[in-house]
């Protein structure tokens, strides 16, 4: 699938990271997770904050840079589904350090994608991405197990063996994804 569709005259433009009608769609959910869920009055400030930081930045990225070249792995493009993470996180009975470490997502996945349109071709350019891919995608892992965990209500075992199948598949993921981005840095 090509990230460029025909523009006026034949000419190339680059899709937008990600629809601007989506940011209602986030802000919605958000609301929802925010006034449904079970955060304390801290974690409801920090997860607001970064969600309006994020809607904040698709609106100043569809505007300012509509058609930069795309980066290796598009994550912006993943902010709904870290959204409906979060209201998973917010729905279960305990879940008092999990939505502090959900804020790292929405952060994670701005540093990636401002670093990708600012930060010129060359090593330093590929560590801060590696950096930024590596965060996120482990915070997600982390969550992911978390949200499971708790919400099956498993056991000490249960908890060792997702913790090792999450552990196992993520670092997988994770090295796939990092070695992408060394090869990308070499093209």
């Amino acid at each position: 699938m090509s990230p460029t569709t025909g523009g006026p005259g034949g000419a190339s433009v680059t899709k937008p990271a990600l629809p601007i009608w989506s940011i209602p769609l986030l802000l919605a959910i958000v609301g929802i997770a925010l006034a449904v869920g079970n955060l304390s009055l801290g974690a409801v400030i920090l997860v607001a904050c970064a969600s309006v930081l994020s809607c904040a930045y698709l609106l100043w990225r569809g505007r300012k840079h509509p058609s930069v070249e795309r980066p290796t792995s598009n994550v912006i493009a993943l902010l709904p589904g870290h959204v409906l993470l979060l209201l998973a996180v917010a729905l279960l009975p305990a879940s008092r350090w999990l939505p502090w470490l959900w804020v790292v997502l929405p952060i994670a996945s701005i540093a990636y994608d401002l670093a990708a349109i600012r930060v010129p071709r060359g090593r330093a350019r590929t560590s801060i991405l590696i950096g930024a891919y590596a965060i996120l995608w482990a915070a997600l892992f982390t969550l992911l197990n978390r949200v499971i965990a708790i919400g099956r209500g498993f056991g000490e075992r249960e908890e060792i063996i997702a913790a090792v199948v999450f552990g196992v598949f993520g670092g997988l993921f994770l090295a796939i994804g990092i070695f992408r981005h060394a090869r990308a840095d070499k093209e």
